[in-house]
């Protein structure tokens, strides 16, 4: 597909040549297809398998890179947190207006 890098190289998004997320996982899921189609030899599908682990390594790599940035920017100040509904804009968590109890 135009624009997404797979196996054949090219360039991310970010302008890197290393594979994105998203192409990361096409790529293991494609090895996983081509390994449950059953036409591999047992050596073709142990390169498959070492190749697909590979590539979810890194994508989960990259998945807790992002996770740790959002994380950042949710944290940044102590101006709210995503995972706290009753985080207020005052950096504390609980509706009285950031007054303590």
């Amino acid at each position: 597909m135009a624009g997404e890098k797979g196996e054949s190289g090219g360039k991310e998004q970010d302008g890197t040549d290393a594979p994105g997320f998203e192409s990361l996982m096409v790529a293991a899921e494609e090895l996983a297809a081509r390994m449950e189609d059953g036409g591999l030899t047992l050596e073709q599908a142990l390169a498959a398998y070492e190749k697909g682990v590979e590539n979810l390594r890194r994508a989960a790599g990259l998945l807790r890179t992002a996770e740790e940035r959002v994380k950042i920017l949710t944290e940044k100040n102590g101006a709210f947190r995503l995972d706290d509904p009753d985080w207020n804009d005052t950096g504390k968590a609980g509706g009285n207006g950031g007054e303590d109890e």
